[in-house]
Parts: C-alpha cells; structure tokens; sequence
C-alpha cells in the first residue's frame, strides 16, 4: 500500500535563515507504520511552500526521536542521533506559481525508493528541514509542509 504523509514543520516568519539553519521545528510523520510491521520504502519527497521562498532545503529524515535544532538555529544533530539517519533528501527542483511553488528531489535522488527500519515498535519517521545556502524569509509560521510517499 502507497500513502502520503505530512507534516508542517511552525517556522519563523519575518526573520531571515541563514545558510546551514534549521527551518522550522521537528517535524513527526505519524503512523507511517504499525507497531508490527516497522519497515517500508520511501517513494517521494515534496515540499509545499506557500511563501514561494524556493530555498535550497535539506529534509533530514530519522527512523526515531531525536534531539531537534531549534528553529533558525544553525543546524547541529547530536552524533548518537547520526546513527539514525534513514536518508537526507535534497529540494531543489522548484515549480514557482503565481504566489506559492512545490519542490521535489533532486534529480540525483528523483527515483529514490529509500528501503527504512523504524526503531522495534516505532511507526512514526522524524525530520528536520535545513536551508543549504539560501537566506529565506517566511510570511507564515505555517508556510511549509513536508510529504513523505510511503510504500509499507
């Protein structure tokens, strides 16, 4: 079975990031998987950005809790949490519309199809995004949201 799940991560608005800053707070993609069944293959990645800031973006993706980046933060995972990274997903592909715009995976990554293992009775997947290079600065605290296509 294929499903889409999202999260929108609260971001600052009015404030600008800085290269290397972690966009937003931790983000939870809830019930990606069932305490009995704790794997499954990441399809697609988009992000939805009503802002239109198209920034560079990493999403940081873990198959457990970890201990987040403050918002606006240079982001700095702590090195136990490195060992439960399931992929880090670059967005840079943007489509611009007239006031908002989606960004998917790079073209290197475009047919990702990501094997994870959650945690022993884990169902949801964590991420963080961080912006790479750009300086974007957000109208909304709501302005981005996150996808994960999931294949379980």
């Amino acid at each position: 079975m294929i499903k889409d799940f999202h999260a929108t991560p609260t971001i600052s608005s009015g404030t600008a990031y800085a290269s290397l800053d972690a966009v937003g707070g931790k983000m939870e993609f809830e019930d990606v998987c069932t305490p009995y069944s704790n794997s499954g293959l990441l399809r697609s990645v988009h992000i939805i950005d009503k802002g239109k800031q198209n920034a560079k973006l990493h999403l940081i993706l873990f198959s457990e809790d970890f201990t987040a980046t403050a918002d606006n933060d240079p982001f700095d995972p702590l090195d136990a949490d490195l060992t439960n990274i399931i992929d880090v997903i670059l967005i840079n592909n943007w489509l611009g519309f007239n006031d908002n715009s989606i960004g998917q995976v790079s073209f290197t990554q475009f047919e990702m199809n990501t094997p994870f293992e959650l945690v022993e009775g884990g169902t949801s997947i964590f991420g963080q995004l961080m912006v790479e290079t750009s300086t974007p600065t957000y109208t909304s605290t709501s302005d981005l949201t996150a996808h994960l296509v999931v294949e379980r």
